[in-house]
């Protein structure tokens, strides 16, 4: 009986409130005496809100627990200079925080920091100005200025030794990115070939050799009818551009609109022999009914 009554007043092991848990030295045990008291800890990334952490076994039952653990806050970062930091959701245990750079800086080290146990994660980035290296080379060109860094924005400007052309972009600039805007372009020679326009002349304009954005006016012969653009350019490629004209007899012409009047004609001429039939439908019977009146008559 002495037994039992002791037996009763032990207490099972507790159970704490969320986010803390018991202290190690206690882990191992599953019973507690009568008085016997434990403590409880916050969970790793929460601290203290206050409240005693110890609670007391008396006569088989727990005191109340009265600890409350709240998420760690890591506070704010320090300001990055030339960038701006968002924090999604706030500054405590398990939120991130976002740096980002403003424009004409790049960001070097992690852009995205954590708020975990011991602190924010990692090192606060940093935005340095951006920086292009130089550009390619070219074939028969050069650029300009020559330099071995070149500021956010800054341009260089190509140019193609005598008698040839650009094809790409004349200018780049240094982009956000540190990369310059586009490739670098190419030398190229142009030239055209003299256009032939069967039954049509040159009217105006370059005369070979045609050379890059040469433009050449056309005109047709008499009774000769123009399909296309009169005025052609030599583009980069050493085409014309839109594409040459070309001149067709009028009489070709004349042909498809008279057929067309000949088919409206038609359409006219069915549509008064209809209206005919229908007249001599309506006289035809009125005749005959004379004519049986006259008989009757």
């Amino acid at each position: 009986h002495f037994v039992l009554t002791m037996l009763t007043q032990q207490c099972s092991k507790p159970s704490g409130g969320s986010n803390m848990h018991l202290r190690d030295e206690y882990i191992t045990k599953s019973t507690f005496e009568d008085g016997a008291s434990v403590s409880f800890s916050c969970a790793p990334g929460y601290t203290s809100a206050g409240g005693s952490p110890q609670i007391t076994c008396s006569s088989g039952a727990w005191s109340a627990l009265r600890l409350k653990c709240e998420r760690r806050n890591c506070g704010a970062l320090p300001e990055v200079s030339r960038g701006d930091i968002e924090y999604k959701d706030g500054t405590e245990f398990g939120d991130t925080a976002v740096v980002t750079c403003r424009s004409g800086y790049m960001l070097v080290g992690q852009s995205v920091l954590r708020c975990e146990v011991q602190g924010w994660t990692g090192r606060v980035p940093t935005c340095d100005e951006v920086k292009c290296v130089t550009p390619a080379e070219i074939v028969n060109g050069r650029f300009s200025p020559k330099k071995d860094f070149y500021g956010y924005r800054e341009v260089v400007r190509y140019s193609c030794n005598k008698g040839l052309e650009l094809r790409g972009s004349r200018d780049l600039f240094c982009s956000e990115d540190g990369k310059f805007s586009s490739a670098a372009p190419t030398c190229v020679r142009v030239e055209c070939k003299d256009p032939v326009i069967i039954n049509g002349f040159w009217e105006s304009g370059s005369r070979p050799p045609h050379k890059y954005k040469a433009t050449v006016t056309f005109k047709c012969k008499p009774e000769y009818t123009m399909i296309g653009k009169p005025t052609v350019t030599c583009n980069i490629d050493s085409k014309w551009s839109p594409g040459l004209p070309k001149c067709t007899r009028n009489g070709n012409a004349l042909v498809g609109n008279g057929n067309a009047l000949v088919g409206g004609l038609t359409g006219a001429l069915g549509e008064f022999q209809f209206l005919i039939g229908v007249q001599i439908i309506f006289l035809f019977p009125t005749h005959k009914n004379m004519a049986s009146e006259e008989q009757h008559g």
